[in-house]
C-alpha cells in the first residue's frame, strides 16, 4: 500500500523532482530499483507541471533534510495510521489517513505579500490535485480511493522549520481487505 501511494502521487510533480528522491542510486531492496525504473518511465510532462519536487515520508527529520535541499514548489505526502473494521459478515474495510500538501519554500526575508502570493499559488496547485483525486475516485481508477466518500479537509500549511507555506488536503483511503487479511487467516487452517 505504501509503495502504491508513492507511485500514484509521483505522477504529479516534475519527473526529475521525483527521481531526486532516489539519492542513493541503488539499494539492497529490489523494490528500490523497480520504483526508480517506474518513475523513469513516466511521461516527461507531469500531471501538474507547477509542482517541481516530491517529498514522501513519515519521519520529520528525513522530511526536513529533503525539504532543506529544495527550492520552489513541492508535493509532500504524509501517510498515517491504518484502521480496520471487520463486520458480522466477515467483511474487512481498511482505511488510512493521508495528508497531501502542496507547499512552496520561502526565504527568511519574505514579507506578508510574498507569503500571500505563495499561499495563493499553492492553493491553486492543490485544487488541481484535488480535481485529479476526485476524478480518479469517480472513475474507480485507484482501488483505495473511495467513490462513495469524497470527504476531505483543506488546511493551511505554515511550517517555519521547513521555511514553507502552502495547503494540505486531508483524506482517508478506503479499501476492502487492503492487506489480504482473510486469505492469511485462512492459511492458518491448512
Amino acid at each position: 500500500m505504501i509503495l502504491e501511494l508513492f507511485t500514484y502521487f509521483a505522477r504529479y510533480p516534475d519527473k526529475e523532482g521525483v527521481l531526486s528522491i532516489f539519492a542513493n542510486g541503488d539499494s539492497r531492496h529490489p523494490e528500490y530499483r523497480a520504483l526508480a525504473d517506474t518513475v523513469a518511465a513516466f511521461p516527461d510532462e507531469s500531471l501538474i507541471p507547477g509542482i517541481k519536487e516530491y517529498v514522501f515520508g513519515q519521519s520529520f527529520e528525513t522530511v526536513k533534510a529533503r525539504v532543506d535541499k529544495l527550492t520552489g514548489t513541492y508535493l509532500f505526502i504524509d501517510f498515517g495510521e491504518f484502521s480496520s473494521n471487520r463486520d458480522t459478515r466477515n467483511s474487512i474495510r481498511d482505511t488510512q489517513k493521508i495528508a497531501a500538501t502542496v507547499a512552496m519554500k520561502i526565504t527568511d526575508s519574505a514579507d506578508l505579500m510574498e507569503e500571500a502570493i505563495a499561499s495563493n499559488i499553492t492553493l491553486q496547485l492543490l485544487n488541481q490535485l484535488r480535481a485529479h483525486l476526485i476524478h480518479d475516485a469517480e472513475q474507480g481508477a485507484v482501488p483505495w480511493l473511495s467513490r462513495s466518500e469524497n470527504k476531505h479537509e483543506i488546511l493551511p500549511f505554515v511550517a517555519k522549520e521547513l521555511k514553507s507555506i502552502g495547503w494540505t488536503i486531508m483524506f482517508n483511503t478506503d479499501a476492502s481487505d487492503l492487506f489480504d487479511l482473510k486469505p492469511l487467516i485462512s492459511s492458518f487452517n491448512d
